[in-house]
């Protein structure tokens, strides 16, 4: 709890699909006890590949929730490692997870690093293909040492037969990022697995080190999805702003001198041109409005804003009142920063305003609104509007 609240302080939220992965995998792994060989083999000569060490090859799809925690399910497809006569004759379905190192003690910058280093820790389902329908007792003495292994606990002659075990899975990852977006990854993974099937009897809970570990080494390749809510970035994205103690407290007093304000209550004037001139204004309000919109984060005006702000200076009379509505959208960042941001945008205007087109502070009034429009885009704004008295 304490790694994905340190990081997500700092990076703007991450949806479902927002920073996922798929690799390629592919590698070697011993078969048993580091140096046990199977016999027979799927292949003439593989007895001497590499002193045991067998090939396999999966996939893997990922998802990481702050730059430092993440997690995966890989499926992979082993190669001749056990006495089976099938081509693929072991396989494994793992839950990962999975802690960047490089980011959890040397801080996300916005970017990956070039070369990061991760942990991997997972558990999942094992399954062995045999291809064969022999048993220990329909198989003659002679011919018991040619195809059948040994129970590594207690030397029983056995016959391989399709089972399901637990597996478990220890390593690390060392990762290049390439690219100048780090949208692609090159892998290198060192590891053990433990395959917990040579058991006394039918069932074990837990494996036993030498027994039933393997070591592997992978190499994958790997995609990292981009996300057009974030300009199309492959990897999190930090927020672009951040409000300190001292905005936080400057906003809850604000809230709290504005909650203690006597209420005010206007006299209603029932005459004629009074209740029209009332209506007229009204309906200034609902068809004068002029939308600024802003950046993500930012509360920094484009020319073509600034434009707008101008245009709506220039066609005041001396004497209207203009409200001034900041927004900002709470589908990114927190309600703190966003209520800042709004408050940030709409002072933003204001000062333009007195600072630019001599409009006086005094007809001005400013206020804030989350979600103001119903639409993310306009929603980072400020809305400019003719204010009733």
């Amino acid at each position: 709890m304490m790694i994905t609240l340190a990081n997500a302080q700092t990076v703007e939220s991450s949806r479902l699909f927002e920073n996922t992965y798929v690799t390629l995998i592919g590698g070697g792994t011993t078969t048993g006890q580091f140096n046990q060989v199977p016999d027979p083999f799927f292949w003439d000569g593989a007895k001497g590949v590499a002193q045991g060490v067998r090939p396999f090859a999966g996939l893997e799809f990922g998802k990481y929730v702050t730059p430092v925690v993440g997690f995966s399910v890989e499926g992979l497809a082993f190669y001749n490692t056990t006495t089976s006569y099938t081509f693929i004759d072991e396989s494994a379905v793992l839950a990962n997870g999975k802690l960047n190192f490089s980011n959890w003690f040397g801080g996300y910058k916005g970017q990956p690093r070039r070369v990061e280093v991760v942990g991997v820790l997972g558990m999942g389902w094992g399954h062995d293909y045999t291809g064969n329908g022999q048993t220990v007792s329909s198989t003659p003495g002679e011919d018991l040492e040619t195809v059948v292994g040994t129970n590594v606990y207690d030397g029983a002659p056995t016959i391989p037969t399709d089972r399901n075990y637990v597996v478990y899975n220890a390593g690390a990852e060392l990762n290049i990022n390439l690219g100048k977006v780090r949208a692609w990854q090159i892998n290198v993974r060192p590891g053990v697995m433990w395959f917990n099937k040579y058991t006394k009897t039918q069932y074990q809970s837990l494996p036993r080190f030498m027994n039933d570990a393997r070591a592997n080494i992978q190499v994958g390749v790997t995609y990292k999805f981009g996300s057009k809510r974030k300009g199309g970035s492959h990897n999190f994205v930090l927020c672009p702003y951040e409000v300190t103690r001292a905005d936080y407290d400057k906003v809850l007093a604000e809230l709290e001198a504005e909650k203690n304000k006597p209420v005010q209550t206007k006299e209603i004037v029932k005459e004629t041109v009074r209740t029209e001139r009332v209506i007229e204004k009204e309906t200034r309000v609902l068809v004068g409005s002029t939308i600024i919109t802003f950046p993500i984060g930012s509360a920094v005006l484009s020319n073509v804003e600034k434009a707008k702000v101008a245009a709506f200076a220039k066609s005041l009379d001396k004497d209207t009142l203009v409200q001034i509505v900041g927004s900002a959208d709470t589908k990114t960042g927190t309600e703190t920063r966003n209520f800042a941001l709004a408050q940030n945008r709409a002072n933003v205007v204001k000062n333009i305003l007195v600072n630019e087109y001599g409009v006086s502070a005094d007809r001005i009034s400013v206020d804030t609104k989350m979600d103001a429009t119903g639409t993310v885009e306009t929603d980072r704004s400020a809305i400019l509007t003719l204010s009733v008295e």
